[in-house]
């Protein structure tokens, strides 16, 4: 009777040990996805600023552009004298 008794708490313990793996995993899946999700977002703000940002170039004249990149060098950076 002692034996089966044994045996039982031995494949209790077995399938909590199998039943922890897949929670654990489970909960690493989970912050996986959420660290996913939370460097998409970043790089769609990113690229929606980006985004703007070439709109506003665009829509400048090629003389406009060269002065705002001039203005950017830093002083005796070879752009302005």
């Amino acid at each position: 009777m002692l034996v089966y008794l044994d045996l039982a708490i031995a494949v209790l313990k077995l399938v909590n040990s199998i039943i922890n793996y897949f929670h654990d995993r489970g909960l690493i899946d989970q912050g996986r996805a959420q660290v996913i999700a939370e460097n998409a977002a970043a790089i769609s703000a990113k690229v929606a600023v980006r985004d703007k940002i070439k709109d506003q170039v665009d829509a400048m004249d090629d003389k406009t552009v060269d002065q705002e990149l001039r203005d950017l060098e830093p002083p005796g950076a070879g752009g302005k004298s």
